[in-house]
């Protein structure tokens, strides 16, 4: 037994390792993600008494299994006790295999003490007279995965009482000399290469989670596991033998690239389980001997996977030639930022497992390992397992259920296989060209929800679709705004009026296809009109918002090529330079206009600018038949009807203001324009979407969360539209509890505002931008434009 100066003869320091999970356990409080589990299925004549005794001699044998943890003077310390007392529970089998693959789960998801001895556990359920179930459990702080073939060993041969030799050391003796020597020189040329190694990795990896990271990291956690058949197992040893690397090194450099296709990035840092025990006299112990190495990828170039391989296995060797160095001396060296949402250098693992089971059953038992129901906890976010039975590997996927959807890690293990057997088949290839889609996923993404052609009508413009709905329904309210309203005939009499005064603005005529015509209006009613009256012109509409600096109205007029101005006297002062005609929708009076043309469904419906925050603004020019598509998509889902009230909140300058200003003039719905004020203050809008009795709205999450934050509550009925930025799953959730319809819409400006719409419905996954309008196709591609592998089926 060791001896440490200073201390009572029962009190020993704890091993880096042990001190790193005491300090969890004090962050976390007790929890079983640190439960080693053993599940074995007993087959033949048991003797329980027998077990019992063994079980005692395995206690008396192990010093780690009688040792607890105290702490005196603030330092935490191990405590071996001389006796400690392993009481066999006795358990009936519950009725069904499921039944007792639960009943385990249960039984392994119980949480220890640590400042009571023993920290292990042992059940014994009996599903018939010659079979029963013996499970295992001991904390981490005690045992590892080696830990547990010792067990088994042992307590095999102490079942039979067969002699087993003494052992030479006990755990508090490794853990004294490791204080010891770790220090010093010997510390400093561990921690020098480790520095080097992991200098300028990133400290969160990027996958495709199904949820944000909560605040403070979760171990809920489940698992699913598939093996490769016997052919792929062999071919895959076979692969490395010949590049001069060990199936470890070829399943991680696989490993590695998966995540890489999974948008993790060609750098990337995977942890790694190794066994600690490279001194022979440390074998036989159980104890917490494993360390965790952190291993970086190189994925750089798009290399050959041989080269991929090649790399590795270089990081690979001399990163075992410096595995002394306990993971916690590391983290505490590297001072990574902290925080609560993720674990420290990495988040995902990998794991070969390669612990000893060659010692004998116990006479008379056939002993195989027991399966439990799929675990409860998941230490981090990923950790991919891979072991060896009758031939194949068996491939076993934990994963953080706060984080992932069974679903998305189906399709990450099947992508796994695919990639392993591509790699065997040719591992000269580049590693953005090995697949990781079956044909069938590859054939959905690509086609199948991409089949979205609808016909368009023969008059394709803007002007023709909503004068069609003015003659059905002249008489019904159009637009409201300032407690002012128009009906259908009036609003479009005044739009062509302004029409014909554009077509002649100017000594030639003015308008016409092509034509860029600023406007630059307050909110209100002479901003449709306008708009209106400009397409109804067959010319271009450029938004010119009054709140944007001078300097920046000037930009755009000039990089537009703009013609004509729609204004109001009192704004031309911020177009200084503008020479010009201009004209102002309230000077001029109804009447019969001229002619008006007919647009093309080529011609330019309007022309935005981007913010222009990298520089120059770019301007995105979209024509009459791509609005006309988008109007009759959103029209159909998410839909809008006649005489229902849509409450536009948006600026001009901002293209979703097109399905605001537009799409209920296209449908016999009224368009009801939110004034300035009520566009800025939350308790404003809040009191608007009630007291105008609305129907509909569309926002940002940004204002969407701003209601939210002001006290709104909702309304029943309010169909809720919400685009223009990520919609976080628990913003999703607020405003579903309002008690309305919510759907998501995405795309870009360059798209004509809206790609994709989905109806948001309750769940924990993330927010989905669901599928491709009327005559659009949408690709998620990665940089060799091969499809992402991430939300197929």
């Amino acid at each position: 037994m060791a001896d440490s100066a200073g201390l009572p003869p029962d009190l020993f320091p704890l091993s880096f390792a042990q001190q790193r999970l005491w300090f969890l356990e004090q962050l976390e409080g007790a929890s079983p993600v640190y439960n080693v589990r053993l599940p074995l299925r007993l087959t033949g004549p048991l003797n329980i008494d027998r077990l019992q005794r063994a079980l005692a001699a395995l206690v008396d044998r192990h010093e780690t299994l009688r040792t607890s943890f105290t702490v005196v003077d603030g330092e935490p310390l191990q405590q071996v006790q001389d006796q400690a007392a392993l009481r066999l529970e006795l358990i009936d089998a519950e009725p069904g295999i499921d039944g007792t693959r639960q009943q385990l789960s249960r039984l392994a998801a119980r949480s220890f003490d640590l400042g009571q001895a023993p920290l292990l556990r042992a059940s014994l359920i009996r599903v018939a007279a010659d079979e029963h179930l013996l499970l295992l459990v001991a904390h981490h702080i005690i045992s590892d995965a080696w830990s547990s073939g010792v067990l088994f060993r042992d307590l095999a041969a102490l079942y039979d009482e067969r002699p087993l030799p003494e052992l030479e050391i006990q755990y508090a003796d490794f853990a004294a000399w490791q204080r010891d020597w770790l220090k010093g020189e010997a510390l400093e040329q561990q921690l020098a290469f480790w520095r080097d190694l992991l200098a300028g990795a990133p400290e969160v990896i990027e996958l495709p989670l199904d949820r944000p990271r909560p605040p403070r990291q979760t171990f809920r956690g489940s698992r699913i596991a598939r093996g490769l058949d016997a052919g792929l197992t062999t071919a895959l040893k076979r692969l490395a033998t010949a590049e001069r690397a060990s199936p470890y090194m070829l399943l991680l450099s696989a490993f590695q690239l998966l995540l890489y296709r999974y948008g993790a990035g060609p750098d990337i840092v995977v942890g790694t389980p190794i066994a600690g025990r490279r001194r022979s006299e440390l074998e036989p112990q159980v104890g917490l001997y494993a360390n965790t190495l952190a291993l970086r990828g190189d994925l750089s170039g798009n290399p050959p996977f041989r080269e991929l391989l090649a790399r590795l296995r270089q990081h690979v060797l001399a990163a075992w030639e410096h595995q002394e160095l306990p993971f916690e001396k590391l983290v505490e060296a590297l001072n990574p930022g902290r925080s609560l949402a993720h674990s420290p250098v990495f988040q995902v693992m990998f794991v070969l497992q390669n612990a000893p089971w060659e010692a004998a059953p116990p006479e008379g038992l056939h002993v195989v390992p027991a399966e439990m129901a799929a675990g409860q906890t998941a230490r981090f976010e990923l950790t991919l397992s891979v072991s060896e039975y009758a031939g194949e590997f068996w491939l076993a996927f934990e994963y953080n259920t706060d984080l992932f959807d069974s679903a998305t890690i189906d399709r990450m293990a099947a992508s796994y296989e695919l990639l392993l057997a591509a790699i065997v088949r040719d591992p000269a290839q580049p590693l953005l060209a090995l697949p990781v889609l079956s044909a069938a996923q590859r054939a959905l993404l690509l086609e199948g929800w991409n089949q979205t052609g609808a016909g368009l009508p023969g008059e394709a413009g803007i002007a023709a679709l909503i004068a069609a709905q003015a003659r059905r329904t002249p008489g019904a309210i159009a637009v409201e705004a300032g407690g002012e309203r128009l009906d259908y005939a009036t609003l479009l009499a005044r739009a062509d009026a302004l029409a014909g005064r554009l077509l002649a603005a100017g000594a030639r005529p003015g308008a016409r296809p092509g034509t860029v015509v600023g406007i630059c209006l307050p909110r209100g009613l002479d901003l449709l009109v306008a708009v209106l009256a400009v397409t109804r012109a067959g010319a271009a509409w450029l938004p010119l918002d009054p709140a944007l600096p001078v300097a920046r109205l000037a930009q755009l007029r000039e990089a537009a090529g703009m013609a004509l101005l729609v204004t109001q006297e009192a704004l031309l002062a911020r177009h200084p330079d503008h020479r010009g005609p201009w004209l102002d929708p309230a000077a001029v009076p109804a009447g019969q206009p001229a002619p008006l043309p007919h647009a093309g469904a080529e011609d330019l419906a309007y022309l935005i600018y981007t913010s222009g925050s990298t520089g120059q603004p770019k301007g995105v020019r979209v024509a009459q038949r791509a609005v006309v598509n988008f109007l009759l998509a959103m029209a159909r889902e998410p839909g809008l009807s006649a005489g229902e009230r849509l409450l536009a909140v948006t600026t001009l300058s901002f293209d979703i203001s097109v399905l605001e200003l537009l799409l209920p003039l296209t449908v016999g719905a009224t368009v009801v324009i939110a004034d300035e004020d009520t566009t800025r203050d939350p308790a404003l809008l809040a009191r608007a979407l009630e007291e105008q009795v609305i129907d509909v709205m569309q926002a940002t999450p940004a204002t969407w969360r701003a209601l939210l934050n002001a006290g709104w509550r909702g309304r029943a009925g309010l169909r809720m539209f919400c685009g223009g930025e990520a919609l976080p799953r628990e913003l999703a959730e607020a405003l579903l509890k309002c008690g309305g319809e919510l759907w998501n819409l995405y795309g870009p400006t360059e798209t004509t505002v809206w790609s994709s719409v989905a109806r948001v419905r309750p769940g924990t996954g993330p927010v989905s931008v669901g599928r491709p309008i009327a005559n659009t196709r949408l690709y998620i591609l990665d940089e060799c434009l091969e499809p992402v592998p991430v939300g197929v089926a």
